[in-house]
């Protein structure tokens, strides 16, 4: 009987834990940092029984309303000026989490996916670059120690990150402009990775106290 109880008082714990369901805002490609000509599209997820039902959708960046015309989802081809935090919301609903787009001038960049990383998550890091170049070699390091070389392969993958593979994540690009052959360049960026604990929440249970009070119903 005292089992049950017990089951019965963690389940109206947790029940006191809800609240209302937040949209979420998710990039495609999902990398939290783009280089200025490439596009990207936002989409604003909303957990609901009814996927079909109709909705009305606004966009913010920074906390200012966006304007023109709202769709759930939100395409364009950044420039620098519009990096910032991105929101969004439904008529009558709670406002998304802010999500950062990081829009750079750069020739390479070391992609990273836009939430925080948690151990045993999986990481895959993109070493992108400009369109104006053609690729010839990749190279991926931590700390400063080669971690994979690679002729054609542009990403690093972890299936499982634990918080010892936190640190300093730098790619190096050979490129060549389309119009010169002759022309290469080595160009590099780098990023540090810090892989967040998992807070896993413990129920506590006073088994004293817990048997005193409930004692006369497990009769």
């Amino acid at each position: 009987m005292s089992v049950l109880l017990a089951i019965v008082f963690l389940s109206l714990n947790v029940g006191k834990s809800g609240g209302a369901i937040k949209p979420v805002v998710t990039f495609t490609p999902n990398w939290g940092n783009i280089l200025y000509d490439d596009s990207v599209t936002l989409t604003c997820d909303v957990p609901s029984t009814v996927p079909e039902e109709p909705r009305t959708y606004h966009w913010y960046k920074d906390k200012r309303p966006i304007p023109g015309d709202q769709q759930r989802r939100f395409i364009f081809m950044p420039s620098v000026e519009d990096r910032g935090d991105y929101q969004c919301q439904t008529i009558g609903g709670d406002i998304s989490d802010p999500v950062f787009l990081n829009v750079t001038y750069n020739h390479v960049l070391l992609q990273r996916p836009p939430s925080a990383i948690y151990e045993g998550d999986p990481l895959t890091l993109r070493c992108h670059h400009q369109r104006l170049y053609d690729e010839i070699n990749t190279k991926f390091y931590k700390d400063d120690q080669e971690i994979k070389p690679s002729e054609s392969d542009s990403t690093f993958h972890i299936p499982n990150i634990t918080r010892s593979q936190s640190g300093r994540y730098k790619c190096t690009k050979q490129l060549q402009l389309h119009y010169d052959e002759s022309n290469v360049v080595e160009l590099s960026d780098e990023s540090f990775i810090s892989v967040k604990e998992i807070k896993r929440r413990k129920l506590v249970v006073k088994t004293k106290d817990f048997h005193s009070r409930h004692s006369g119903r497990a009769q």
